[in-house]
């Protein structure tokens, strides 16, 4: 008996042991295995990143970096230029620069993803051993991290700068915590890490000031100590100096999200201190995500709006923080107050960007960054603890969080399969094949190119128009107000305006072709495309 009960423990222990090689191996192979469905099948683009690409395109006739082309309103024969202020210029930089390489833009956005996930694995994985867990804790962290949703996300459906996030922050959050005593030699190389996350995601601004923040009073029993007043100055002149920077070169040039008003959510609050508090536990496992397809699905909704997911979520997540803060106060201290303060920065600073009505959207994407910080924490909490109900709590939450990753994958490379590949190599989502085709009759190069607008539904779709002049609108987002408000004086020689069939009876359609206010609104001759129409009218 005794033999045997040793032989199985002998057993178990080879196993521990072999456990942090097989997490890395799965590491490997799904990555590999996401970028190779990737390469063959190519993802499709969001319009948010679509908007930076068609920026991207017209850079070459723009006076300076980042200045896009586009039609003047009062005279849309003629173009303006705009400093390209909403978007991050990385998500179309760094794919746009590997496609000059000779791939097509679909290929060189899988190797940017490729490059930035693989970058960012290793980066988390060495943040993670440098904050003090042991290699099986982080290995596991990373196996789960790579069947998740929002890692594979980006191999199917490019999401522009939260990819590019995921790859630097890592290395700058490990740099801050290399240099957590903050020496005022530390002051250039945390404004430039900054600016490479801004450059990545404007969001990244956030990041770095709440990391720099945190790493100032992450120090045990900082309170106590005058050196902290020292760090606290040298982190606010940090901060100072990242927000001066980036109000005066960026800010102050254009539209963020950040600067548009929206209407605020009735539970004012109460409901954003939830749906943070609760995206700051489910962004590393895309939870919040997970429930939102099952009770939010257009056209089987079980409910109206996230707010009761954001109640459910917020007393799981209160429990699962506080105790990874009891397990792991007296080994991992710093760690703890290190993440923290930075989940505790970046809460509030969304608390009052949506308390004041901003656009910001109520996605847990925006938590992800402290959300990762803190799942390490987590994880090493829970696989260490001898309570079989916490191991069985936490087995069950990252195998759910891990199936619904890995399947949402398949389901969204198998989608992309039926969608239309684009003449610039990516699937084309809200584009029907027989529209991908006829813009590729119309937009004919020439001498002429400038005569020609071609005016489409979604910027994504824009791209595929090479030679001539095009724009995009959000017909589908947007108020029928917002479209009848919306006035293009002039005329060129060929005017070519798309919108979705659905749109012909609710009235949007007409308030778009009647935007175009020197058109005659019984001038238009109408081209069925699948789900698309093109209206157009053609100088005689």
């Amino acid at each position: 008996m005794v033999r045997l009960i040793g032989g199985v423990g002998r057993r178990s222990d080879r196993l521990v042991a072999l456990l942090p090689k097989l997490c890395l191996v799965l590491v490997v192979i799904l990555t590999v295995g996401y970028a190779v469905a990737g390469g063959i099948v190519r993802p499709n683009m969001y319009s948010d990143s679509g908007w930076g690409f068609v920026g991207w395109y017209t850079q070459d006739r723009a006076s300076s970096f980042n200045h896009s082309l586009g039609p003047d309103l009062s005279d849309i024969s003629r173009e303006v230029e705009g400093f390209m202020s909403t978007w991050s210029p990385g998500q179309h930089l760094l794919p746009g620069l590997v496609e000059k390489l000779g791939m097509s833009l679909g290929l060189a956005i899988v190797v940017v993803v490729a490059i930035f996930s693989v970058l960012g694995l290793v980066g988390w994985f060495a943040l993670y051993r440098a904050f003090g867990f042991p290699l099986q804790t982080a290995a596991i962290a990373l196996a789960v991290m790579t069947c998740n949703r929002f890692f594979n996300l980006s191999f199917t459906n490019y999401t522009g700068g939260e990819v590019l996030l995921f790859g630097v922050v890592p290395w700058f959050i490990l740099m801050v915590w290399r240099l957590r005593n903050l020496r005022w030699f530390a002051v250039l190389p945390l404004v430039v890490g900054t600016a490479v996350l801004v450059v990545a995601k404007l969001s990244g601004i956030v990041i770095g000031a709440a990391v720099v923040g945190g790493a100032a009073i992450c120090g045990d029993r900082a309170w106590l100590k005058w050196d902290t007043v020292r760090k606290l100055v040298v982190a606010g002149v940090t901060i100072g100096l990242m927000g001066v920077i980036f109000y005066f070169a960026w800010f102050t040039r254009g539209v963020t999200a950040a600067s548009i008003s929206t209407a605020a959510h009735p539970d004012g609050l109460i409901f954003y201190v939830s749906f943070g508090v609760s995206s700051l536990w489910s962004a590393s496992t895309s939870l919040l995500d997970l429930a939102s397809y099952l009770f939010l699905n257009p056209g089987r909704e079980v409910f109206q709006s996230i707010t009761p997911i954001a109640y459910a979520f917020f007393l799981p997540a209160v429990a699962t923080f506080v105790f990874t803060w009891i397990r792991l106060s007296a080994s991992h201290g710093e760690y703890l107050r290190f993440t923290y303060s930075i989940s505790a920065a970046m809460l509030v600073f969304f608390l009052v960007l949506w308390m004041a009505g901003k656009s910001v959207s109520l996605e847990e994407r925006h938590f992800r960054i402290p959300s990762l910080l803190l799942f390490v924490g987590v994880v090493h909490a829970f696989v260490t603890s001898r309570s079989w109900l916490a191991g069985i709590l936490f087995v069950a939450v990252a195998a759910l969080s891990c199936l619904y990753g890995l399947a949402a994958f398949v389901t969204r490379t198998e989608a992309n399969t039926r969608y239309p590949m684009g003449d610039r190599g990516f699937r084309q989502l809200s584009a029907s094949a027989e529209a991908v085709a006829y813009i590729r009759t119309i937009d004919v190069a020439g001498p002429d190119w400038k005569k020609t607008l071609i005016f489409l539904p979604s910027p994504e779709i824009a791209l595929e128009v090479r030679n001539s002049r095009s724009w995009a609108n959000h017909a589908d987002f947007e108020t029928i107000e917002a479209l009848k408000a919306q006035v293009y004086r002039g005329r060129v020689d060929r005017l070519y305006v798309f919108v979705q069939k659905r749109l012909l009876g609710d009235g949007k359609a007409d308030a778009i072709l009647r935007s175009f206010v020197d058109y005659p609104i019984d001038g238009w001759t109408m081209v069925p495309l699948g789900e698309l129409v093109c209206f157009y009218q053609v100088s005689k």
